[in-house]
């Protein structure tokens, strides 16, 4: 017996006490467990001994001096007590045996020989462990209740055996409904084949005691219900199975959540901005996740990223204030947005405009730092050239109210003078048709800066020396000569490149001397003349707006450092070997 494996207490209460001691003996010599008999001849003492002492199982005489056995029973029952009561008295009845049963008590017994001794023992027995399951049986149901799941029984023949409350609220069924019919109540036919697989995956020999699955429950109404079930086989003895047990969980709003979570972590994952997030409670607060957007603007793939602090983006030009910004608000733990030169995993620096906040748990300590990073690398040189185009703009407007109004105040005098019939003629016409010129190049000059300085380069294999002789045969060179001393082909924008090579080669002819030479040199090239050259002291101005050379017209050498400077290339002027200006142009890539 099972149940009755711990040892028992038998309380035996009857007023002849050589039937106490021959039942002790029965007792004894039948049960085949440890029992304890205690023994009263008085249902007072009786009563007062329950009132201390627990017993698993109480046998009564009937016909006793202060009250009968069905008394005594009501006044048990009134206290609380329990336990299985077996009435055995010798004063047997058929209506005291119909009150007896009626009132509840486990068993009723007439006392007589050996033979009924051995019934009430077996009785006794079978009592004590019925009520020992019971109550293991009631405590793992207020359990499973107290849980809360829909639990059920299925026997043998695939029968609804038992269900309790939560299983009906669940279905939409009453338990009477459920009880004796088969899952295809609440399952469709695919559901009640998988079923069977994972019962038959239980019982067989290498099977797992129990199997956990998904399973849609159909309701009475309503949509199918997600549901998790936990099943295992009941316990049996050798090949003859009994049914199978299990609890369901509703899982559709954890699947809810689950698809929920699924939809914003794509949402972050294909986010068009970078997004990053660390664990700050991990030492140096190291990313914990990147999405593709981060992969594909930094080239660090996850693998290379995650476990880092974020700062392994920094390099030789990271602005330093930038970063104090950032490490200050973390240790405040604001948010903050600003924007720092980062680098890339090929080497290569981007302008990254970098927005961090904080996430915190419901006590309000920082537990994930959240980020946001946009290459704005663009958009950065945008702004700095309109900061360029402003300050030039700047420059532009002073330098032409004085290089414009010069001419024109002298064309004005000429003209006035023609009109006069002075004695100029032909020569105060030809100042007229100067003073023109000088405007027009002006004009030139100013449209080449607005037009093509800040747009974007786009390198070409280009040949110097022929790029040279074409512009060379393009501009009045009067009685200069042209020398290529290179066959170099560098890469270069071609309109910019022409207009730079254009340049140079207009200011050497026009104030250098009779050859103008075009060469090579290590990372670059040159442009020299044998002149007069320029004076030191004036080197460092030649380049600036409204420089004043022999007559201070025209931002020819001013385009020259501006197209430079849009190819990443320097320019600088030096004397050449024949005493003259000589333009180095270095930087350049040959193609």
């Amino acid at each position: 017996m099972s149940a009755t494996d711990d040892p028992c207490r038998l309380l035996h209460v009857d007023d002849d006490p050589a039937v106490l001691d021959l039942t002790a003996a029965f007792f004894d010599r039948e049960l085949d467990w440890a029992v304890t008999a205690v023994t009263e001849t008085s249902v007072e003492a009786a009563l007062e001994r329950l009132s201390t002492e627990p017993f698993d199982c109480i046998v009564s005489d009937y016909d006793m001096p202060e009250m009968d056995g069905l008394d005594f029973f009501d006044a048990l029952r009134d206290r609380g007590v329990d336990a299985p009561f077996i009435l055995y008295t010798g004063k047997g009845s058929e209506d005291i045996a119909s009150q007896a049963l009626n009132a509840g008590v486990t068993g009723y017994f007439q006392k007589g020989g050996s033979e009924q001794q051995r019934r009430l023992a077996n009785r006794v027995g079978q009592a004590i462990e019925e009520s020992r399951t019971q109550a293991v049986a009631d405590r793992y149901s207020t359990v499973m209740e107290a849980l809360g799941y829909p639990i059920y029984v299925v026997d043998e023949e695939g029968r609804f055996e038992f269900v309790n409350e939560a299983f009906a609220e669940l279905t939409g069924y009453d338990v009477s409904t459920v009880v004796g019919s088969k899952p295809g109540l609440i399952k469709d036919d695919a559901a009640v084949e998988r079923a069977s697989d994972e019962l038959g995956a239980i019982l067989s020999s290498e099977g797992p005691p129990i199997s956990r699955f998904g399973v849609d429950i159909v309701p009475k109404a309503g949509e199918p219900i997600r549901c998790r079930d936990h099943m295992a086989a009941l316990p049996y003895d050798g090949e003859c199975f009994e049914g199978s047990v299990g609890i369901l969980r509703d899982v559709s709003t954890e699947r809810r959540r689950e698809r929920e979570l699924e939809r914003r972590t794509r949402a972050m994952d294909e986010a068009p901005v970078g997004i990053t997030m660390s664990d700050s409670s991990k030492p140096d607060n190291p990313m914990v996740y990147v999405n593709d957007r981060f992969v594909e603007m930094t080239g660090y793939d996850r693998e290379a990223a995650l476990g880092r602090n974020c700062r392994f983006l920094q390099g030789p030009e990271t602005d330093e204030a930038a970063v104090a910004e950032l490490r200050a608000a973390i240790e405040a733990g604001e948010p903050v947005t600003t924007t720092l030169r980062n680098y890339r995993r090929d080497g290569e620096a981007f302008w990254n405009r970098v927005s961090i906040a904080p996430i915190r748990d419901t006590d309000g300590g920082v537990v994930r730092w959240i980020g946001f990073q946009e290459d704005v690398t663009e958009r950065k040189r945008y702004q700095r050239r309109l900061e360029r185009q402003n300050a030039r703009l700047e420059r532009f407007a002073s330098v032409l109210s004085h290089d414009l109004r010069n001419p024109l105040q002298v064309a004005r005098g000429r003209l006035e003078l023609a009109r006069s019939g002075g004695e100029g003629g032909n020569e105060d016409l030809d100042a007229v048709e100067d003073a023109h010129t000088r405007m027009e190049t002006l004009i030139d000059d100013l449209l080449a800066l607005v037009r093509d300085s800040d747009g974007e380069v786009t390198p070409e294999p280009a040949s110097l020396g022929a790029t040279a002789e074409s512009c060379w045969g393009a501009i009045d060179t009067g009685e200069a000569t042209l020398r290529v001393d290179t066959d170099r082909t560098l890469r270069a924008d071609p309109a910019r490149f022409r207009r730079l090579l254009t340049n140079l080669l207009a200011n050497a002819s026009e104030h250098g001397g009779p050859t103008v030479t075009v060469g090579a040199m290590d990372g670059g090239f040159y442009v020299a003349d044998d002149g007069p050259g320029i004076p030191e002291s004036e080197r460092d101005r030649v380049f600036e707006v409204g420089y004043s050379g022999a007559d201070g017209i025209g931002f020819g050498l001013f385009i020259v450092e501006e197209f430079a400077a849009a190819h990443g290339w320097t320019v600088d002027v030096t004397a050449s070997e024949d005493g003259g200006a000589r333009f180095d142009v270095a930087g350049v890539e040959d193609a």
